[in-house]
Formats: structure tokens, C-alpha cells, sequence
């Protein structure tokens, strides 16, 4: 009788255990397909499912047949402790998948391919440069002599890589990508050789000039547009990269616009296998609701002009494509906002070569075309930036397929993956 009742305790405690919550449930709700389809699970969701959270262990993602799931943990508000789960995962049309989440050991945890990258080096190419997740960019410098890697805080997934000039320049650049690796640790370097000549990783793609480049910022103000450069503190801050996600942010104090002082913060977010970087901007010291500007430089566009289209009923979409690239090939950009956040669309003035030589510290805006987007104070502003390039991929020599994939995109964004906890 002892004996018997003591199996019907171990018994209940089994059955306590098998009907708590155990699963995740991803449903993919659109009727097609998704390859690395982004998602994100907070901690509080996590802890539902697995009770209190070991801080000495690995978590770590499981299918239904005991695979790991390429994953990662983000401490996002740098308090020490992660705030949420992100992991890539391909769908199929309405599939629902379900997953288990463990926790392992650090010498136990698997190694997942490394499909993101954010860098910094600090030095010079003589001596070589360091890595670093943290800087500031003096006020005043102008990139000469060059103190940053490449001259640039860079971004990558595999498929194309970025830059943000970390000056007062401050206007973004691409480097296209032939080969998935990550790369922006070695480009730059003395031992990598020039970044613009084509070699078989790829090369950087785009004239920037006087221009805001692909996806760099400005103020429209009064009719005009104000660089976000040329401030009195320019800091970079590494938040979190990992196999699935990397996310930084820049932050700017002392922004002139108009005679007011305004700071600002722009958080950039890139995932595996995406043409595209969300950015999250925010300003203040704004007296009233204001115009972001998200620029594509036009200087080198042939034969074609920028266009404007409907992504989907929550976004809207402007856009080049052409031959553009300094490899004479087709680029492809541009910019997905939220439908209800646009304002207008604008082309910055062709400036002179005397102006652009003669003004490399705040440098007026030129040869950009823009789109802008309503911001208020101390109010997140969000957009994506889009770019591809016809060596990556010969399908994007074709601006219908562009076009064709910034829309699927938007329809994916428009429905996130649903998180269901069981």
C-alpha cells in the first residue's frame, strides 16, 4: 500500500509537469511561404513557459525532432539582464510549428552560423585597427586623417552589407556582398586592399558625395533639409550581435537646426537574410511635430528617376533602381515607412563642385532624393531601408522583382509570426 502510493505521488508529479506549459506555437498566418521569417519572444513570455530563468545556463531552441533552432538572447536595454528571444525560422503557406525552449551549459551550447554583423574598428591602417563597442567621434572631424575601420561604423547580414560615416558626414553607404561570410571586421584593412575595386567578396557599390547616401537623415525644416552631422557629440554604441540579430545605436547631442539644439538617437536593427535595416529614430528638444527626412542618393542614377509606390495598405515605398553602382551594374533601394506616417517626397538640389569641396564640415544636402515621415518629440519614428545589387544576384538587374520583394517584405512585416505559449 506504501509502495502504491508512493508511485500514484510520482505519477501525479509527471502529469503536474507534462501539462504545464512547454511549447512555443509559431503560426505563420499569410498564405505563402517565409524564408527566415523574424522572431521575437520577450522574457516574460519565457518565463510562463519555463518558470524562473538559470543566469549560469545557455537557452536554447528546439523543433519537434529535437533540432536546434539558430537563436539568441538580447539584452537590449543594457541592464544585465536579456529582454528577449530572437530567432530565424523558414515557414511555409499557414504552417504552424512548435518548439521547445531548454537550457544548457556554455560548453554544451551549439555553435550557429553567424549570419549578422555590426563593427568598429579604432586605429589607423598603418598600425591596424581595434574593435570596439563603444565611441565617440570628435566634434568637428571630418574623416581625415582616418581614425575608424574603413571610415565607418559598418553593418552586415549575408547577403549585403552597410556603413554610417562616423564624422560629420554622417551619411550612409553600401558595401554589396558576393559571398555570405561576415566581412566588415576585414574590410578596411591594410591587409584587405581597396574596398573600391571589385574583388571576390564584392566591394563598396556607392558614390555618396554630398548626398545622405542610402538611408542617411536630415530635418526638413522651412523647406529645407539639415544633416544630421556636424553635431557636437557623435557617440556609437553596440547593443547586441549575435547569429540571428545585431542592433546598435548612434546617438547625437548639440544638432543645429534653425538655431535650436536638438539631440537625437537612431537604433538600427538587422537580421539573417535580409536586404533591408529597420531604423528607430527619435529627436528631441522638437517644439511641435516635425519631418524626418530618409534619403537615396541620385548623383550616379542613369536614365532613371526615383518612384513612389503602395507596398501594402500599411506601407508606403519610394525607390530607385539602375545602373548606379561603381561597378556600372543595377542598384536597387529604398525606403518602406508606415503608410500613415508620410509626409511628402523631395529632391535635395545638384550642388557645384566648388560648394562640395568647399564644405565637407556641415555639408549641405545634395544630389538626395528624400521621403519624410511625421516625428514628434521624444517619439520613436520607424523606417526600413532596402537595398540590392545585380552582382548578388542577377534577378535584381530587373526592377519589377525589386519592387515585387520590398512588397512581400511589407507584407511580412505587416504579420509578424504569431507567438502562441502552450
Amino acid at each position: 500500500m506504501i509502495k502504491y502510493s508512493f508511485i500514484v505521488v510520482i505519477m501525479a508529479t509527471v502529469l503536474s509537469a507534462c501539462s504545464s506549459s512547454t511549447t512555443i506555437e509559431l503560426k505563420n498566418e499569410m498564405a505563402q511561404a517565409r524564408k527566415d521569417a523574424p522572431i521575437v519572444i520577450n522574457r516574460a513570455d519565457v518565463k510562463k513557459l519555463v518558470g524562473e530563468i538559470p543566469a549560469d545556463k545557455i537557452l536554447v531552441v528546439l523543433d519537434a525532432q529535437g533540432k536546434y533552432i539558430p537563436s539568441q538572447v538580447d539584452d537590449l536595454d543594457q541592464d544585465g539582464q536579456w529582454d528577449e528571444l530572437a530567432l530565424v525560422c523558414d515557414f511555409t503557406a499557414k504552417e504552424v510549428k512548435k518548439f521547445k525552449v531548454n537550457f544548457v551549459d556554455a560548453d554544451k551550447a551549439p555553435k550557429y552560423t553567424i549570419r549578422t554583423n555590426v563593427h568598429l574598428g579604432l586605429g589607423n591602417k598603418e598600425t591596424g585597427f581595434k574593435a570596439t563597442d563603444h565611441a565617440f567621434s570628435p566634434e568637428g572631424f571630418v574623416g581625415i586623417p582616418m581614425a575608424y575601420q574603413s571610415e565607418s561604423v559598418a553593418w552586415e547580414s549575408d547577403v549585403m552589407g552597410f556603413r554610417d560615416y562616423f564624422d560629420c558626414r554622417n551619411a550612409k553607404d553600401l558595401f554589396g556582398k558576393l559571398i555570405p561570410d561576415m566581412l566588415m571586421d576585414k574590410i578596411g584593412t591594410h591587409e584587405s586592399g581597396s574596398y573600391h575595386e571589385l574583388s571576390s567578396w564584392g566591394m563598396d557599390v556607392l558614390h555618396v558625395g554630398p548626398s545622405l547616401g542610402s538611408g542617411g537623415l536630415a530635418l526638413v525644416h522651412k523647406d529645407s533639409l539639415y544633416r544630421l552631422g556636424s553635431v557636437k557629440e557623435f557617440e556609437y554604441q553596440l547593443v547586441t550581435k549575435g547569429p540571428v540579430r545585431s542592433v546598435f545605436d548612434l546617438k547625437y547631442k548639440g544638432w543645429k537646426v534653425d538655431g535650436k539644439q536638438l539631440s537625437a538617437q537612431e537604433r538600427i536593427s538587422i537580421w539573417a537574410g535580409k536586404y533591408w535595416f529597420q531604423s528607430d529614430v527619435t529627436i528631441v528638444g522638437l517644439d511641435q511635430d516635425a519631418e524626418l527626412a530618409i534619403g537615396i542618393v541620385t548623383s550616379h542614377l542613369k536614365d532613371k528617376k526615383a518612384f513612389s509606390f503602395s507596398a501594402n495598405k500599411d506601407f508606403a515605398a519610394v525607390a530607385t533602381h539602375g545602373v548606379q553602382s561603381l561597378n556600372d551594374d543595377n542598384l536597387g533601394m529604398g525606403i518602406l515607412l508606415p503608410a500613415n506616417s508620410k509626409v511628402r517626397t523631395g529632391d535635395a538640389p545638384v550642388l557645384s563642385e566648388e560648394i562640395i569641396s568647399g564644405s565637407r564640415y556641415n555639408q549641405p544636402v545634395g544630389q538626395t532624393h528624400f521621403v519624410s515621415q511625421k516625428i514628434s518629440d521624444k517619439t520613436s519614428a520607424r523606417h526600413y531601408f532596402f537595398a540590392v545589387w545585380e552582382l548578388e544576384n542577377k534577378k535584381w538587374a530587373d526592377q519589377e522583382n525589386f519592387e515585387n520583394m520590398m512588397k512581400v517584405q511589407a507584407d511580412e512585416l505587416s504579420s509578424p509570426i504569431v507567438v502562441t505559449i502552450k
